[in-house]
């Protein structure tokens, strides 16, 4: 059910592909097959969302949806309407649902959303009522409002078609009576298909019976043994070829990491932050740069970001390295790397489809600053408890710099260091550690470079949050 929660032959040359192929030797016409044979989720959005984007990038002439689906969730159901629609708006092919064998529920919302639909024999489609995440009824109110909202989205997407909305609602709403043409429909053995009450679902033969004058059929446009069948009937043999995507076990490790994507982002610059906390650099850094690209990696899996956005980041991060270990105090590089950083992470979740031109509204950004918000939120929760309990650890107090300026904890007064004055690191400064002046010791930060252990330094000056040095030399 429809969860409501959240939504070859000898003559056919058959390509098994990956997220780097390409239609090099294709023949007069091409197919890319895009399988959705599980539940309706998350990872068959990004699947379905990253396959069609590959296809329509590599110019085939039709996209075919594989579905055998017994259902899923609302909410992803109407974000994958959405990508096709998006889709038939970014290009001149045709996207169109084989069922094979089963279109239930949520996919049966999917297929109406193609602008056709084809079927396998024993094929059977519809009971797209909506319930709840666990399977019960739905409040009677929110129920009506519900149905009445997706019967609206339905017409919409019905197109040309003009039995689609009117089939439809009868296999979402057991209420709705389903009259085509003053006819009400009736199985091959005479029968009525729907009665009072129950919810329609259609055989692939009853789903392409035609009806009205000029002649149309209820939802398909034939049954075909498989998609070799369809498209020797649609293009002739020997005139195609068929691009099957297939999913590995790095991509579905992918398409699981992208639904804890704000997770992952999260971890990565609480890890950089601490980086940033301690001298030298070091596994925090190495971990906080591993999640940030596993973060671009799903997101690329996803079908969202490219290589482009990962660079980006990269060139942003190094800016800010070369403020912070090379020329301290410049702070322009540090807030052209800011922006460039923040800027790839918005655009790593920006779906864009190729040839679309870009709408800038807020709408395209409303969900990737909601997810990135997200992302802060939780990375400003992480690193407040991961410092407070490294704080209270012998190796965590080691490695953080505990004793800044004004810190009444470490018994430290709050004074004015004034320039000049000379002292010794009793840590590496690289670019920040930690020296001492006349037998206390303070937090500072190396003016250019780095400086060992044990050098004499000397204060050039002192703002409100820190004290600047540079190494004595003669």
């Amino acid at each position: 059910m429809l969860s409501y929660t959240s939504i070859a032959e000898e003559n056919i040359s058959v390509v098994k592909t990956d997220s780097n192929f390409t239609t090099e030797g294709v023949g007069q016409k091409s197919a890319f097959v895009i399988p959705v044979k599980d539940q309706i989720g998350p990872p068959i959005l990004n699947i379905l969302r990253r396959g069609m984007k590959q296809a329509i990038e590599s110019e085939v002439d039709l996209i075919i949806i594989d579905m055998d689906t017994p259902g899923g969730e609302l909410g992803v159901t109407l974000e994958i309407m959405q990508e096709i629609l998006d889709s038939v708006d970014s290009w001149d092919g045709k996207v169109l649902t084989y069922v094979n064998r089963e279109a239930i529920s949520a996919g049966a919302y999917i297929a109406i959303a193609t602008q056709e639909i084809a079927f396998a024999p024993f094929s059977q489609i519809g009971a797209a009522e909506a319930v709840s995440g666990g399977g019960g009824q739905i409040d009677p109110s929110m129920k009506r409002k519900i149905n009445s909202y997706l019967k609206a989205k339905i017409r919409n997407f019905a197109g040309p078609y003009k039995y689609r909305s009117l089939v439809m609602a009868a296999m979402m709403d057991a209420n709705v009576s389903l009259i085509i043409e003053g006819e009400t429909l009736k199985a091959a053995d005479g029968t009525q298909i729907k009665n009072p009450g129950e919810l329609l679902t259609l055989t692939g033969e009853e789903a392409i019976k035609t009806y009205g004058d000029p002649p149309q059929s209820l939802l398909g446009i034939g049954v075909f043994e498989d998609l070799e069948d369809l498209l020797d009937q649609r293009w002739g043999k020997e005139n195609y070829q068929i691009i099957r995507m297939e999913i590995n076990w790095a991509e579905n490790a992918g398409l699981w990491l992208n639904g804890i994507a704000p997770l992952l982002l999260s971890v990565g610059l609480v890890l950089l932050f601490i980086e940033f906390k301690t001298p030298g650099f070091g596994v925090f850094g190495i971990l906080g740069i591993g999640f940030i690209l596993i973060f671009f990696g799903s997101k690329y899996v996803a079908g969202l970001a490219g290589q482009e956005e990962l660079l980006l980041f990269l060139v942003g991060f190094c800016l800010i390295l070369v403020e912070v270990f090379l020329a301290p105090g410049l702070f322009f590089p540090a807030l052209l790397g800011l922006a460039l950083m923040f800027g790839s992470l918005i655009w790593a979740m920006v779906d864009i489809w190729p040839g679309q031109e870009i709408d800038w509204s807020f709408a395209l950004f409303r969900v990737p600053l909601v997810e990135l918000a997200q992302s802060f939120g939780l990375a400003f929760i992480l690193g407040y408890f991961a410092i407070k309990i490294m704080g209270k650890t012998p190796m965590g107090k080691s490695m953080l710099l505990e004793t800044s300026v004004g810190n009444h904890k470490s018994n430290q007064p709050s004074v004015y260091i004034e320039p000049n004055k000379v002292g010794v690191t009793v840590s590496e400064l690289y670019p920040v550690g930690k020296i001492q002046i006349d037998g206390k010791t303070y937090e500072a930060r190396s003016a250019i470079g780095k400086i060992e252990k044990g050098q004499r330094v000397k204060v050039i000056k002192q703002t409100g949050y820190e004290i600047v040095v540079e190494e004595i030399t003669s």
